[in-house]
């Protein structure tokens, strides 16, 4: 049988801490007959535990280079931030490709609208990232896909293209208006109220309503063109 050697990747989560390689012998971590020297003694490395309990000791160039710190939830982002980085540059390279050229009209899409969320994903962790480390910096723009999990997440989006300063858009909070309370809603009409109120179960759900604020408080209905939709230049309004 002809057999030959496959690319395999694996991730492994260790807990370690600094430990020359003097120390190491002193804790009999090294392979058996292993004995440092004086020059040695001083080696900087580490003592490394595995999920099963095992100890061994490793020279600190190799296991920084496998290692990288993730004990805290900014730790873990970092490494996602680099890992996606490295994602996207594989993926662009591939996107300029003649294999990428070669392949189905439904395959290209796939792979174009992948990448596409790969960026945004990675534009909203690195703003996570920033506001965890209390970073001075700007916030990503974003498309219209972003902007529709931001404004469901209850945040106020705009364009930093808009003419109009001090505009923003909200998607009104869902609400259940039950009899009790349309009488003396100042929002609706009487003779709206008089029709709701003459239903049998008298009521007003408020569900899925974009609105856009004005700068001096006016609250219109909104609905996005096919500029806003295709646009990416999304913000999220913080001040």
């Amino acid at each position: 049988m002809n057999k030959e050697m496959k690319l395999y990747t694996g991730t492994k989560t260790v807990k370690a801490m600094p430990m020359t390689m003097g120390e190491a012998y002193e804790r009999k971590l090294l392979k058996e007959g292993v004995r440092p020297s004086e020059c040695e003694t001083d080696k900087a490395g580490y003592l490394v535990e595995y999920e099963d309990g095992y100890q061994s000791w490793s020279p600190a160039e190799p296991f920084e280079k496998a290692y990288k710190p993730s004990e805290t939830f900014v730790n873990r982002m970092l490494l996602e931030l680099e890992d996606l980085e490295k994602r996207m540059y594989k993926c662009d390279n591939f996107l300029s490709s003649d294999e990428f050229s070669a392949l189905d009209a439904l395959s290209r899409a796939l792979l174009t609208v992948q990448r596409g969320a790969m960026g945004q994903y990675y534009f909203v962790l690195a703003d996570r990232f920033i506001k965890a480390n209390k970073m001075k910096a700007k916030l990503s723009n974003f498309t219209f896909g972003t902007a529709v999990l931001y404004l469901k997440a209850g945040m106020a989006v705009r364009r930093t293209g808009w003419n109009g300063k001090g505009l923003f858009v909200v998607k009104q909070v869902p609400a259940h208006i039950t009899a009790d309370i349309i009488p003396n809603m100042q929002s609706l009409p009487q003779s709206a109220k008089d029709i709701l109120m003459k239903r049998e179960n008298p009521h007003i759900d408020y569900t899925n309503q974009m609105l856009i604020i004005n700068p001096d408080g006016r609250a219109d209905s909104w609905v996005p063109s096919s500029s806003d939709v295709f646009a990416e230049d999304w913000e999220l309004v913080t001040e």
